[in-house]
């Protein structure tokens, strides 16, 4: 009994030399998800860290004064679930560990459509067929019932297809005459095309009045830089048909009376694009013969000679004398 007497009075000397407090539970080891809280806590201040991430949320608890919170929290998460977070409250308490679910908005892996307004295109204006203006070997005449007096022009234009692109105006009562009388016929019979003040391109001459001796109408001159045709105020003037001399470059026109006789006249273009008369010969029956008076003109249309003959050469009248005619 002796030798357990001494271990008994050390005992209870050393617990009577101190005061032993009661032990909080705060004070016990806590787990904290994973890991634990050592010592004891004073005045732990609180921290909060929440951290979330597309895959893992991981709390750290923070190291004060007289007390050490250690371990990690871990938690891992597919995309799209809700994630885990850690809260580390502390205080005068204790420290606790608690777990909750916040729910985290799916991260979008689509990215946004950039609207880019559609360029402008601007459209090539559509070009309007155009006109080969010295092409006028396409050009057609036409004439209806319904369009008294006025002669459509239509021609060829570059995408192939015919057009009317002018109208011109004439007395068309006769030509209508003739086509009803000769089924055969058409507007383009009354138009005559030739080169009249010799620029190779070719003029016309509606006639207006068929007679068979002597054809009236009216002229248009040509214009290559439009490729309209233009009255011709000069050749107006004449009324008759135009006969064309190449060689000489000259016109000729020949009226012709019932009694046989006739007048004529030749005409040429002067260097300012004139018309200028160059000579008239008139036939006329005087008492039972004929006789033929002959006038030239120079290029400024003064008289320059001037005799009368009968019907087999001979001068008549005072100068009985043969003198030059000029050509």
């Amino acid at each position: 009994m002796k030798k357990y007497i001494l271990p008994v009075i050390a005992l209870a000397l050393l617990t009577g030399c101190g005061k032993v407090s009661d032990v909080k539970d705060t004070d016990k080891p806590i787990n904290i998800v994973s890991g634990t809280v050592e010592g004891t806590t004073r005045d732990v201040s609180t921290t909060d860290t929440e951290a979330t991430t597309d895959d893992t949320v991981s709390g750290t608890t923070t190291k004060t004064a007289g007390n050490k919170v250690s371990g990690t929290t871990t938690t891992t998460a597919k995309a799209g679930e809700k994630k885990a977070v850690t809260r580390a409250n502390g205080g005068s308490g204790g420290v606790y560990g608690t777990t909750r679910a916040v729910p985290v908005a799916p991260k979008s892996t689509t990215k946004a459509k950039e609207t880019t307004a559609a360029p402008t295109t601007t459209q090539p204006a559509t070009q309007a067929p155009k006109i080969d203006y010295e092409d006028y070997n396409s050009i057609t005449f036409g004439y209806t019932k319904d369009t008294p007096n006025k002669i459509d022009v239509s021609r060829k234009y570059t995408d192939g297809k015919i057009r009317s692109y002018q109208v011109l105006s004439a007395d068309t009562s006769e030509i209508q005459k003739a086509i009803e009388k000769d089924s055969t016929k058409t507007v383009n019979d009354f138009v005559i095309r030739t080169d009249l003040d010799f620029d190779n391109y070719p003029d016309i001459f509606i006639i207006e009045k068929p007679d068979e001796n002597n054809k009236t109408g009216k002229y248009y001159h040509y214009d290559p830089e439009n490729g309209n045709y233009q009255p011709w105020t000069e050749l107006n003037g004449i009324h008759l048909e135009l006969e064309r001399n190449a060689e000489l470059s000259q016109l000729k026109t020949t009226e012709k009376k019932d009694d046989g006789g006739y007048e004529e006249k030749v005409y040429s273009w002067n260097e300012q694009k004139q018309l200028v008369l160059l000579k008239y010969t008139h036939k006329y029956k005087a008492g039972d013969k004929f006789l033929i008076d002959y006038v030239d003109y120079d290029s400024n249309g003064a008289e320059i000679l001037r005799e009368t003959r009968d019907e087999n050469g001979s001068l008549v009248g005072g100068n009985t004398e043969d003198t030059p005619k000029s050509e």
